[in-house]
């Protein structure tokens, strides 16, 4: 994406790191003490100032979900924060979705200026779909003896936001910091006093979170299944005996020959022993014992890759989650975390700081989205099973943040919470009556979403009491939320509407992929959630839109794409087509989508959308438990700002935070930032 060169014209801090998929380079003599983080200790107190700023980032918390509770005397300590200081809406970037809006508040700077505009992106020479956050490269040099390959200089994770974290200011001035989990932050760096990565971090595959499930009944199947893989294992004499996949050896390349998908990974057998009477089992794996019954997560299992005999292991967690002992064995394990006491990748600054934290209060999550939405979206997890793992999460948010603002003194203190975007996108076919998917829904949990913002209000009845002179609380969050009952398959009305077009045979097909596009032929494409790009010549590899055109065929876009009635409810999918030059100004403008798709609430693009495929219609239900969204247009979803002080500005902005905090502890704003104090 770029040369790693801040907007500003400075340098970005370097990040750690290892090659592609090489969580193991720890084994790799030198290239081990090239990955390997200070040791220092992670001390928040001492400082060359008094003043401290106290961040809460409750991710998705919506304005009117609190107001709401506010009345009815559910929220006290949002209420009483309200009355010392100001509650206003947010507003949030274009879109508002979290890794775009969260860098903004890191940097900020418009997407044009940090370089992240969604999830996904594409490649312009190839047209593939792409991780936005991060990418992996590969080492400047290895070394291949004898079947081994060993990389030994350069490549690894490499984090595509451009710009400084506002951070970053107040450590070169002696002023401690600790960030908590913030998106956008893998691998993490010296910057901060102390880090723990966030969304974009990778599990212990490489991966966005893979995880693995186990059947005894082959006639359970999970077709299109991603995000997870399903194992299909005997049951003999009330025993099964399977392995749990794990990261690529790439130590020893093609070790696994074949027409094996799993060539070539490292594996860890395990055993598991069942007593069907009473729905129980013994797992049995890595010279550890969990006992579980049915419905039972276990706590955190450390796993132990070998790599290479006695020489090295790479280490991981995972949970179980038994759903079955018997008459059919079913058996759920999450993605394999990277250890946070033994990282295989950066996932703490200093790499003591996740030792110190498990030995204090257990290990912990390192993966950047910590729930499985899709283990629930294909019918794996039940409602039950996903609340049962959500609350796994919040209650090792809550011990975590206990542990870390026990050692706050002065500085910044920035805290993450999860659980109110991912718990609000899952459950809330839960809560709304009106959702088209309601009817399939655990009545159980249709007060889950209103429960969990309980748990923020204690969370924020913690921080109350520090409250003084030298003191500011910020409860912030990136966007709000919106129901997501109906699907808009965007490359398929532009198929449809002579913008796309397939190569010959491939309009046959009931759904295609971006491979069956035929781009000499194609004006404009979907990729991301909201991102609608035209094939420009001189930027795309197959471009056929000169750049003198474009105006006017973005125009048309856009007009056309507002006027979309769906015929189904009346309503217009696309409230609003933004053009990028509206939004965004800075040194990644011209790669970014030339039209940012605005959808109205109840709507949202469809999965297969996102991935740049065509399907058969343009509009239908959602089928997922995911119900609940927030890629609406921008002002449709804003975000939640709570501040301890009175807010003078009439219409905050996400981008507003960073200078409003460095001025709190007197340092102007930098240059390149956008906004401006809140106070002022």
């Amino acid at each position: 994406m770029s040369d790693g060169r801040r907007a500003d014209g400075g340098a970005r801090p370097a990040s750690g790191g290892m090659a592609r998929r090489e969580f193991v380079r720890m084994l790799a003599g030198t290239a081990a003490a090239g990955m390997a983080l200070p040791l220092a200790s992670c001390s928040l107190s001492g400082s060359t100032t008094n003043r401290r700023v106290v961040v809460l980032g409750l991710d998705g918390l919506d304005p009117a979900i609190v107001r709401t509770l506010i009345g009815l005397g559910r929220a006290p300590n949002f209420k009483k924060l309200a009355e010392i200081g100001s509650f206003l809406p947010l507003g949030t970037t274009m879109p508002a979705l979290s890794p775009v809006a969260w860098s903004s508040f890191i940097t900020g700077l418009t997407p044009g200026g940090h370089g992240i505009a969604d999830f996904i992106t594409r490649d312009p020479r190839t047209y593939a779909p792409r991780f936005s956050i991060y990418e992996n490269r590969d080492p400047d040099f290895a070394l291949d003896l004898g079947g081994l390959h060993l990389p030994l200089r350069g490549g690894g994770p490499k984090n595509l936001r451009s710009g400084t974290p506002f951070w970053a200011y107040l450590t070169e001035r002696g002023i401690p910091s600790f960030v908590s989990r913030i998106p956008t932050n893998f691998p993490v760096d010296d910057t901060a006093t102390c880090a723990i990565s966030g969304m974009g971090t990778p599990d212990l595959t490489d991966a966005y979170g893979t995880f693995h499930y186990y059947t005894s009944d082959p006639f359970e199947t999970y077709p299109n299944l991603s995000g997870g893989t399903v194992h299909y294992v005997d049951v003999r004499r009330d025993t099964v005996r399977s392995e749990l996949i794990g990261p690529e050896n790439t130590l020893r390349p093609g070790s696994r020959a074949g027409g094996d998908p799993d060539a070539g990974k490292a594996r860890i057998p395990f055993t598991a022993y069942l007593d069907p009477r009473s729905d129980a089992a013994r797992i049995d794996i890595g010279g550890r014992s969990v006992v579980l019954r049915k419905g039972e997560f276990s706590d955190w299992v450390k796993v132990e890759f070998e790599l290479l005999p006695v020489v090295g292991s790479v280490s991981g967690i995972v949970r179980f989650l038994l759903k079955s002992a018997g008459p059919t064995f079913q058996l759920y394990v999450t993605p394999i975390n990277i250890d946070p006491e033994k990282q295989a990748a950066p996932v703490t600054y200093p790499a003591s700081l996740g030792a110190d934290i498990a030995r204090n209060i257990g290990s912990f999550w390192t993966k950047g989205l910590p729930a499985d939405t899709k283990a629930f979206d294909y019918g794996i997890f039940r409602d039950e099973d996903y609340v049962r793992n959500a609350e796994l999460l919040l209650a090792e948010h809550m011990s975590l943040f206990d542990y870390l603002w026990s050692r706050f003194d002065t500085g910044l203190f920035f805290f993450y919470v999860s659980n109110t975007d991912q718990d609000s996108h899952m459950l809330w076919r839960n809560m709304d009556e009106t959702h088209p998917m309601h009817a399939r829904s655990d009545a159980r949990f249709a007060g889950y979403i209103p429960y969990l913002y309980e748990r923020m209000d204690d969370l924020v009845g913690k921080v109350l009491p520090a409250l003084d002179d030298r003191t500011l609380l910020l409860v912030c969050s990136d966007h709000g939320f919106a129901p997501f009952g109906r699907q808009f398959h965007l490359n398929t009305w532009l198929r449809d509407n002579g913008y796309l077009e397939l190569r010959p045979g491939a309009e046959k097909k009931d759904e295609t992929a971006y491979t069956d596009i035929d781009w000499r032929r194609t004006l404009a494409y979907g990729i991301g959630f909201n991102g609608l790009y035209l094939n420009l010549a001189g930027r795309e590899a197959e471009g056929i839109v000169e750049p003198s055109r474009a105006p006017g065929i973005a125009a048309r876009l856009r007009r056309e794409l507002e006027a979309i009635r769906d015929h189904e409810t009346g309503r217009n999918p696309v409230a609003r087509a933004y053009r990028k030059e509206e939004m965004y100004v800075g040194e990644h403008t011209a790669e970014m989508p030339e039209i940012l798709v605005g959808y109205t609430p109840g709507y949202r693009a469809s999965s297969a959308s996102v991935l740049g495929a065509t399907g058969k219609t343009v509009l239908d239900l959602n089928p997922w438990a995911w119900s609940g969204d927030h890629s609406m247009a921008r002002d449709l979803v804003p975000g939640t700002l709570l501040s301890s002080r009175k807010v003078a500005a009439p219409a905050p902005s996400i981008l507003d935070l960073p200078v409003t905090i460095l001025e709190f502890f007197g340092i102007a704003r930098p240059p390149q930032m956008a906004g401006r104090s809140i106070f002022r």
